[in-house]
């Protein structure tokens, strides 16, 4: 059993590598850009020398593993990420395979989403948690499930894609080719594509003024509604209600404990949390409703060095948390 593990966060836009102990000490962070535009190779050799700074500083042993939280749906048993939006020419790169012979230790992979969860539980708000749903809300909508102590991945590996389970289906269409999934009422894009929509109706000045002829993003609308758009602050009721229905099927499936919600578009907590709040309660079973309750994510801009970490824990370990009393 490890007492540290490195830990990879490969995102589109930065490439963030580091030590992490198991009481949660991050040791040596790293940061490079990802550079994603330059293909494959190209952001591979940059984990590689982010992997190879920490070692040379930390030293640590050869046998310590190296967990990575990656975007897309890959398979966490072959270490094959089978494609990713944000990282150009990424289909069907056994990432694992190279970085291990690269890097000359064992690497762990996991779903960006799958290893928040891990690290929400080991390292945030969940901590001592079995049964856990984590929402991560950016750009898209991401998350796990965790019950009884155990990562829910499925067959490939794809399981937990939280964001992609549709809540109507007369609703919008969404990136991932679905109709009415939750990440087309409550990401980033999608807070984004209605506030372009308020614009171009003529239905909000205070959008159009904040933009100021660039363009339109969730933190933008976000800051319309603060300022008291009404408008503004409709499109962030409607994505809370969809959150609200989306969560309370999840609620009803798997009895959680708890729903963790994380991620950028959560520091609109304040506008989303009301609507979410009222409607879980309607569309969940009476006495299941009870047993869980909402926090928001500790982790902040950690969450996936914290997951990468927890994903080498999480494997070495089995399990996660400890049965309440």
């Amino acid at each position: 059993m490890s007492d540290a593990a490195l830990a990879v966060d490969l995102g589109g836009t930065n490439i963030r590598a580091a030590l992490v102990t198991r009481d949660g000490t991050i040791r040596h962070l790293v940061t490079c850009a990802t550079l994603a535009q330059e293909g494959p190779e190209a952001v591979i050799h940059r984990i590689v020398a982010a992997v190879s700074e920490v070692v040379a500083q930390e030293r640590p042993d050869p046998s310590v593993p190296l967990g990575i939280s990656a975007p897309g749906p890959l398979n966490p048993t072959t270490g094959v990420v089978y494609f990713a939006t944000n990282l150009p020419g990424w289909y069907d790169i056994p990432l694992r395979d190279l970085l291990s012979e690269r890097l000359q230790r064992p690497v762990m992979i996991g779903n960006d989403g799958n290893n928040a969860a891990l690290g929400e539980v080991l390292f945030g708000v969940a901590k001592g948690v079995r049964h856990l749903i984590y929402l991560a809300l950016g750009t898209g909508v991401g998350g796990g499930i965790i019950a009884h102590g155990q990562l829910i991945e499925g067959t490939r590996g794809v399981g937990g894609e939280v964001g992609h389970v549709s809540i109507d289906p007369s609703g919008p269409r969404c990136h991932c080719g679905g109709i009415g999934c939750i990440e087309a009422y409550a990401s980033g894009w999608a807070i984004a594509r209605d506030g372009e929509l308020l614009v171009h109706s003529e239905r909000s000045t205070t959008i159009r003024e904040l933009a100021a002829g660039g363009p339109i993003t969730a933190a933008i609308v976000a800051e319309a509604a603060r300022r008291g758009d009404a408008s503004a602050r409709a499109v962030f009721e409607r994505a809370g209600r969809a959150l609200g229905v989306g969560l309370a099927g999840f609620v009803n499936l798997f009895n959680p404990e708890m729903i963790a919600i994380g991620g950028g578009v959560a520091a609109a907590a304040d506008l989303l949390l009301p609507a979410l709040l009222e409607t879980l309660p309607r569309y969940t079973m009476a006495q299941i409703y009870p047993d869980v309750t909402v926090q928001l994510s500790a982790l902040g801009g950690h969450t996936g060095i914290f997951g990468a970490a927890a994903r080498v824990f999480y494997a070495e370990d089995g399990a996660l948390g400890t049965a309440r009393t």
